[in-house]
């Protein structure tokens, strides 16, 4: 039992690499450029995880660890649901990882899938490219 779970939790973990090839692969409507498309699903992915995680555990956790006990001290009780609610995530992060990376992975590559065709159609921006030099330099 623990090896199905643990083989179904590794699949899962890998969502934002097959999920997006699948897509960029399919038969009926394969995407032009599929491997690029599925690193920039995967760094997508990755990227807004990773952001989202920092942005809301980093200050949790800032706060916990420095201004919460100055406050008990002081004998404020502030934010003591906000630091169970962030003890519950450190300990059970785990379990948190696999279904949020799963539905950002759906999410994105649904967005970024229907604009794909028009992503790789657009012309390059031929704007910085240099002149070359006229007559002896």
């Amino acid at each position: 039992m623990i090896i199905a779970l643990a083989f179904v939790y590794f699949i899962i973990s890998f969502a934002p690499i097959w999920l997006p090839a699948i897509r960029a692969f399919r038969r009926k409507s394969r995407l032009p450029r599929p491997f690029l498309f599925v690193g920039i699903v995967a760094a997508l992915v990755y990227g807004v995880f990773s952001f989202l995680a920092f942005a809301v555990l980093l200050p949790v956790e800032a706060y916990g660890i420095f201004i919460a006990p100055q406050l008990e001290a002081a004998g404020i009780a502030a934010g003591a649901g906000l630091l169970r609610v962030s003890r519950f995530f450190v300990n059970y992060w785990w379990a948190f990882v696999p279904p949020i990376q799963l539905a950002l992975t759906w999410y994105i590559t649904l967005q970024v899938g229907r604009r794909w065709a028009h992503i790789c159609g657009a012309p390059p921006n031929n704007s910085f490219k240099p002149t070359p030099l006229r007559g002896a330099a």
